[in-house]
């Protein structure tokens, strides 16, 4: 409807400034209609919910809901593949003339009473809803974890509050509490999510959104109704106007199932009822003290993990120069685990207890204790590996200081060398060892043994070996000998090696020379050392052994 305003002056003077301006918003409030009507007229969206959460009533097209009603469930800041006006608008809740709500989606911000009531009422008066803009990044983070899971929460929370048990019968007024019929007669509400992207894990998603439903339903203490009861999912595609075309289609087509008779107004006003007296608008979405939740979960998270990370790029600066924590590696790694995640469990403390959140906080903690495990697992194997090349590179030092001039090597003072150098690996092992998290030394202890005795077997071909001997030999041959001197020289070498009842704690040996004549007398309490044994065939080593040389040198 539109009138004609005609503007005359009370007097042939000119008229006063107050008509004018009254004259002028006559004008504007006129236009307003009139631009209101051709986008009627053109088939754009008739805005139903102003920015104080109140239905506009006056806006509410006559229209009938027989062939059903989809509701387009946008995300704000994404394009919205359907078109749909409430994805870049003001509008809380929008109905165009395809029989279609849209109704604009929640974010990350707190929520207001229109965003609120709107997602109530699609999910209350929609046979069909499509909630579109979930992004890949949206399922990478986790789609419980995103905005759109304060949507579905919205959705289901109303969903279980309108329809389930402890409602009140309209007709009789009786208290259904223990005949649930709302929810079990009605057919399931089709729930179309619209993914923009080509690879979905729709078994994921559903799991997510399952999650979500089950949270939702533990805060009703009674009338708990199922998904399967209460909705039918479907994953799709939808990034283009020909997936468009084809959700809107099936969404169009389940809508139907939810028909009822009567008319758009009838179905508002309805759903503003059963909103008010179940008071799911004032907590569709999450609480703050959920939000809260999320937050300091995430916050204690990055807080560990970052106090975590300082230690242990300090401690691998050290390692990557072949060196080994000092002190007590073993130790410091339990009591950095132990402050991380003690820490963590004190400052999210208040999350155990929100269903929302306990699920999400219990993640987090596993993925902290895995990020520090791993990190001090690293680092003991790195430690491990300097450990074992210094230990070797001692023992070939050790063995070549050792070494004579002859081709004979000497056994005992080998021997020796190598239980030393096990003891002092055995040692350092203890140090680093976290029985906690598995790491022993026994295994390390066990393949450095072989180590060892490999290095032993192999020192006389070293290069190094073979350099010395040369070396001695040259020497011995560069003596100027005297022309004409002829010398037979004896001398006897007395080596002899004491050992008595023990596993290697005590060893040493003593040499005394005299002249040409030497006596050696080592001491190790090794008898019982199974290694040991097991060099000998079987069979313990004598408590005393005594090895005579006689050394003949003749010069002509």
């Amino acid at each position: 409807h539109c009138e004609l305003i005609d503007i005359k002056p009370s007097a042939p003077s000119a008229p006063s400034a107050p008509s004018i301006q009254e004259a002028i918003m006559n004008i504007r409030l006129t236009s307003a209609v009139l631009l209101n009507l051709v986008a009627l007229s053109a088939g754009a969206a008739t805005p139903l919910v102003d920015s104080s959460g109140s239905m506009i009533h006056r806006q509410i097209p006559d229209v009938s809901t027989s062939s059903g009603i989809v509701g387009i469930i946008t995300s704000p800041g994404t394009p919205s593949p359907t078109g749909s006006v409430a994805a870049d608008s003001t509008d809380f809740l929008s109905w165009t003339d395809q029989n279609q709500l849209s109704c604009r989606g929640s974010n990350a911000a707190a929520s207001s009473a229109g965003e609120r009531l709107s997602l109530c009422t699609t999910s209350i008066v929609a046979g069909a809803i499509v909630v579109e803009g979930i992004t890949e990044g949206d399922l990478e983070m986790g789609l419980r974890h995103s905005r759109h899971a304060r949507t579905l929460t919205a959705l289901f929370r109303t969903k279980q509050c309108t329809t389930t048990g402890g409602s009140t019968d309209t007709a009789t007024g009786d208290d259904d509490d223990d005949d649930d019929t709302s929810s079990s007669d009605a057919a399931p509400q089709t729930l179309i999510l619209g993914v923009m992207g080509d690879n979905v894990d729709e078994a994921a998603v559903e799991k997510e959104v399952l999650s979500i439903f089950e949270a939702v339903a533990v805060e009703q203490l009674k009338g708990k109704s199922s998904f399967s009861d209460s909705y039918s999912l479907v994953v799709v595609t939808l990034q283009t106007p020909e997936d468009a075309q084809s959700v809107l289609a099936s969404a169009t087509e389940a809508a139907k199932s939810q028909a009822t008779e009567g008319t758009l107004s009838s179905a508002l006003s309805a759903a503003q009822t059963k909103i008010r007296e179940s008071g799911v608008d004032k907590e569709a979405l999450d609480p703050p003290m959920v939000a809260q939740a999320f937050l300091t979960c995430r916050q204690a998270y990055a807080k560990q993990a970052k106090t975590a990370r300082a230690k242990v790029a300090a401690w691998k600066a050290r390692i990557s120069r072949g060196l080994i924590v000092d002190g007590n590696f073993g130790e410091q790694a339990e009591a950095l685990l132990q402050k991380a995640m003690s820490s963590f469990d004190g400052e999210t403390l208040s999350g155990a207890g929100l269903t929302l959140v306990s699920k999400y906080r219990l993640e987090m903690r596993l993925q902290l204790q895995s990020m520090v495990e791993i990190a001090v697992e690293e680092l003991y194997e790195l430690q491990v590996i300097n450990l074992e090349k210094s230990t070797l590179k001692k023992l070939s030092r050790q063995l070549l200081s050792q070494q004579s001039n002859s081709l004979e090597p000497n056994v005992d003072a080998n021997a020796a060398a190598v239980r030393n150098a096990a003891f002092a690996f055995e040692s350092a092992m203890e140090t680093l060892q976290i029985p906690s998290l598995g790491l022993t030394k026994d295994k390390a202890v066990q393949e450095m043994t072989g180590m060892l005795t490999d290095a032993l077997d192999k020192f006389p071909d070293s290069p190094e070996a073979q350099l010395k001997r040369l070396k001695g030999v040259k020497k011995e041959t560069s003596k100027e000998k005297k022309a004409g001197s002829r010398a037979v020289e004896l001398g006897l070498d007395l080596v002899a090696m004491i050992r008595p009842d023990g596993f290697g704690s005590l060893q040493g040996f003593a040499g005394y020379q005299i002249g040409g004549n030497s006596v050696t007398v080592g001491v190790a309490n090794d008898a019982d050392d199974p290694q040991v044994i097991a060099q000998m065939g079987g069979v313990r080593p004598p408590l005393v052994r005594i090895q005579p040389k006689l050394r003949v040198d003749v010069e002509l």
